[in-house]
Order: structure tokens, then C-alpha cells, then sequence
């Protein structure tokens, strides 16, 4: 049996122009009845590439359309956008041999210039509630594909963000061909704007598109300046961007500034490089600590001496989720969904975006609603979430600490899944310090209060070498510093 030559178009432009060659003598593919027959269709030039999408979307009836397309007189050709090429080939190995492109180069690359190519803008993520002040104040609707019907007949300017509209093409390269077409409809007064992390999918994907990369600041000039990623002075820091001696600096520092625990310090460092190998073959995305016990152990401070050891700059990010408990959580995290009324990013959005260091801490995470442990189940499975505006934050090489007042492992397996438990790297029960490391964390807490006065050149009296403090009659550590600090106060002049 001789197998059919497939020809394929690489754009709507390309398209366009074979459509115009030939006359409008291009038709779509349909499936006949059983009594039909395609003896009849001859000298046509079919699109195959909605038949393509069909078996893809029912795939019981492959053999039925390969039935058909056997009913077709040689003399039709059939063509396909070349997205699909490969797809069809491997469907229909009887009926195709080989695919060839509808144009050769020279003609191709003349067609190729004939297409209206656009501008976009990109934005950073602390621009954006500056571009929906700017939109609401000169009545430009701002908005996304998704809500593009009830905008369709709107005629004064219009912004369109595309950053959820790339964020879905992973796994539906279709969405690329529809975009190319909603973008050579569209008139003057539509500009499209991108989250500048998305920037690059936008040179890979639609590279056909767009003609120029800009500064949303070009478009709407009372939104401050952006800067893209390696113009940024304070580029992200992890865990997995240290050098050796680096780490060797965190974990000596950890062993300093956390009095007591040994337990959990020797796990944690051994846990920890476990994991910067496992990152590296690209099996563990990120790091989490899930520490138990009573208020003022430490847990907390744990998350402050990774944070600062990797960036000491930068601030904290840290998330109290007894303040998360509501069934609107989830919105509060990560924003309230496009469309909503004052829809704007969430608590843990923004901080990710304001904040170049890759450690987050969750204190009192076992007060947070259930959907809110399902968002950090599938968080710490996949290494990144979407927010409410199609935004992605890839947390790869992060580090979280989930601090909880769970008392022990037993009341964690009764609050926790198994599927939550299973992705923590390391779960810690912390325990009072006994008197010895009381002292050494009064002790320790001195010495850093007597640096901090001689660096800020604060008058003070002469400080006794011995200080006492009383520490017997609590196991709460933040009571024991502030206790630090009072005294401590006596002398400041």
C-alpha cells in the first residue's frame, strides 16, 4: 500500500498565504457516516489538524479515521500545522511516510516578514498593583484571556496579560497555535503585557509574535521602572547556591547560635546534605523541617539563623497561619482569585516576590485550614505554585520551616496525613534545655547584646563581667532574653 506525503504550515501567516494560492480550495477534515464514502472529494487540499485533536480527545475511534482517510483519492493533499506533525505520524504510520513543509525556505522566510509582529510589555511582580491603579485611573481594562469574551466588543484600549496563558502551554502546545491567531486579530489599541519571570517561555514559544521586549514603564509612565532578573542586586540566595565553605559557615553557625538540641542539629546536617544531593538529581525540590513542642524552644529560631546565615540582608519571611484558619485562607496565602473584588496577591506571594532569600517559616502551622495543608502537600511534591493571577513561584532549593505547638510525634500523626509526613525531610520534637544550655543561652544572649551596644556606639556604664539572671523558673527562651535584656537596660546611660 503507498502511504500519503503530509505537508505541514508553521503559522497563520503561512496559512494565509497557501489559502490565497490556492484560491480557498482548502477544506476541513469530517468523518463520514458508515454509507459515506470520499471517492467523491478529489483535488482538495484538507486540514487534518482538528482531526489530530479529535482522536487525541477520543481515541476509540482511531480506527474509524484511519478507515476514512484510506477512503481518500491520491490526488487530495492533506496538510497540518506542524505542532501536530509528529503526533500524526505516530497515529497513522499506514497512512503518512513523511512530512514536508507547504513552502520552500526562500518563499517561507518572504512570508515570514509579511506577518504583523506585536511589542510586549514586561512587569515585576511589585509593578503590578501600580499597572491596575494606572489601568483603573485611564480606564483601560486590564485582563486575561480567560475573560476576553465579555470584553470582546470593547473598543478603546485594552491590556491583555498573557502570564497565565503561557503558565498552561507545559503538556498543551495546541495553546500556542491559538494564541498566534488571537494575536494577528488584534488592533493598535490592544497591548499585551507578561510577568517578566515568564519573559523567556515568551522568546521560546512565540518568538514569531513579538517584535520587541519593553519595559512596562514604555507603555503605562506613571508605573515605576522595572528591572529584569540579572539586573537585580539582590538576586535569590538558597540552601543549594552555597559553596562549600559557605555551607560549612551555615552549619558552624547553626551549631553556635542554637543552644542545646544536639539531637536535631546532628540530624539536620546530616538530612540536609542528603538533600543537596537528592536537589541535584533533580528528586528533591525542597527542604522542609517540621519542629514540635512548646512556645519558646527555638523552633523559630531556627528558620532566623538559616535566613540570615545565607543572606544576612535580607529580611525574613515568615507566616503566622493561626491567623489562617477561615475557609477564604487559601485566598489570603496566595490572593483572591482574577476578577474578584480587590483581587490582588497573596501574603505568601508577595513576600516570595520582595524577599532574595530562599527560607520561609510557617509558625503555628497545625492551626492552618485543611486547604491550606493540601496547598503545601502538592507545594512541597511539586517545588512551585500558580497564583490567583497565573503567576508561578518556583521555590526549587527553598528551604520551609514548619513550626507547630504540636507537644509530640503521636499528636502529630493524629493532625498531620501520612501524604503531608511522607514529604517532610526532617520532623523534630523539641524538648526544654536543661540548666546547663539555660545558661550558655543566657550567657550567649549577653555577649550579643554587649556587641550590638559597642557597634552602635551607645553610651552605656561599665558592665560587670558576671551578670546574674534567673532561669530556674522557666523553659521559655523569649522570656529568659527578654529577661537578658532588662538587666542589660540598667546599664545604658
Amino acid at each position: 500500500m503507498m502511504r500519503n506525503k503530509l505537508y505541514f504550515y508553521r503559522n497563520r501567516a503561512e496559512f494565509e498565504q497557501y489559502y490565497s494560492d490556492n484560491d480557498g480550495n482548502i477544506s476541513g477534515f469530517e468523518i463520514l457516516d458508515s454509507k459515506g464514502v470520499l471517492d467523491d472529494v478529489q483535488d482538495t487540499i484538507i486540514d487534518i489538524t482538528d482531526l489530530i485533536l479529535y482522536v487525541r480527545q477520543e481515541p476509540l475511534h482511531r480506527y474509524s479515521v484511519r478507515l476514512s482517510l484510506n477512503k481518500l483519492d491520491t490526488s487530495n493533499k492533506l496538510i497540518i500545522n506542524y505542532q501536530y506533525v509528529e503526533e500524526a505520524l505516530n497515529i497513522f504510520p499506514l497512512i503518512f511516510d513523511e512530512a514536508l513543509p507547504l513552502y520552500d525556505k526562500e518563499k517561507e522566510i518572504k512570508i515570514l516578514e509579511k506577518n504583523i509582529r506585536h511589542k510586549i510589555y514586561y512587569y515585576n511582580d511589585y509593578q503590578f498593583s501600580e499597572i491596575e491603579n494606572e489601568c483603573n485611573k485611564n480606564k483601560i481594562i486590564l485582563t486575561n484571556f480567560a475573560n476576553l469574551p465579555s470584553v470582546k466588543d470593547y473598543e478603546n484600549e485594552m491590556i491583555i496579560d498573557i502570564t497565565s496563558s503561557l503558565q498552561s502551554m507545559k503538556g498543551a502546545e495546541h495553546i500556542i497555535y491559538l494564541l498566534e491567531q488571537l494575536f494577528s486579530t488584534m488592533s493598535d489599541k490592544t497591548k499585551i503585557i507578561i510577568d517578566v519571570d515568564k519573559l523567556d517561555d515568551v522568546k521560546k514559544y512565540l518568538k514569531l509574535t513579538f517584535s520587541e521586549y519593553l519595559d512596562i514603564s514604555k507603555l503605562l509612565t506613571n508605573v515605576s521602572k522595572s528591572t529584569l532578573p540579572s539586573e537585580e542586586p539582590n538576586k535569590l540566595r538558597r540552601i543549594i547556591d552555597l559553596g562549600e565553605e559557605e555551607l560549612s559557615d551555615l552549619l558552624s553557625s547553626i551549631d553556635e547560635k542554637l543552644i542545646g538540641h544536639s539531637k536535631f542539629k546532628k540530624c539536620l546536617k546530616s538530612d540536609l546534605r542528603k538533600f543537596l544531593t537528592l536537589n541535584k538529581l533533580n528528586k528533591r525540590k525542597i527542604f522542609s523541617l517540621f519542629l514540635l513542642g512548646k512556645p519558646g524552644l527555638g523552633k523559630t529560631e531556627i528558620g532566623r539563623i538559616l535566613s540570615k546565615t545565607i543572606n544576612s540582608e535580607s529580611k525574613i519571611i515568615k507566616i503566622n497561619f493561626g491567623n489562617y484558619s477561615s475557609q477564604d485562607a487559601l485566598n489570603s496565602l496566595i490572593g483572591s482569585p482574577a476578577g474578584y473584588i480587590g483581587c490582588d496577591g497573596g501574603e505568601l506571594s508577595k513576600k516570595i516576590s520582595k524577599n532574595p532569600v530562599g527560607v520561609i517559616i510557617c509558625d503555628e502551622f497545625e492551626k492552618a485550614d485543611s486547604e491550606i495543608k493540601n496547598f503545601f502537600l502538592e507545594l512541597l511534591e511539586d517545588g512551585k505554585f500558580t497564583d490567583s493571577m497565573g503567576r508561578e513561584y518556583d521555590l526549587d532549593g527553598y528551604i520551609i520551616v514548619f513550626t507547630s505547638n504540636i507537644k509530640d510525634e503521636k499528636e502529630f500523626n493524629s493532625k498531620m496525613s501520612p501524604e503531608f509526613k511522607s514529604r517532610i525531610n526532617l520532623i523534630c520534637e523539641f524538648t526544654p534545655l536543661d540548666d546547663n544550655d539555660k545558661l550558655k543561652y543566657i550567657n550567649y544572649q549577653i555577649q550579643e547584646f554587649k556587641e550590638n551596644i559597642n557597634t552602635n556606639s551607645i553610651k552605656h556604664k561599665k558592665i560587670p563581667d558576671e551578670i546574674c539572671i534567673e532561669y530556674k523558673d522557666t523553659d521559655d527562651l523569649r522570656e529568659l532574653r527578654d529577661r537578658v535584656y532588662n538587666k542589660m537596660m540598667e546599664y545604658i546611660e
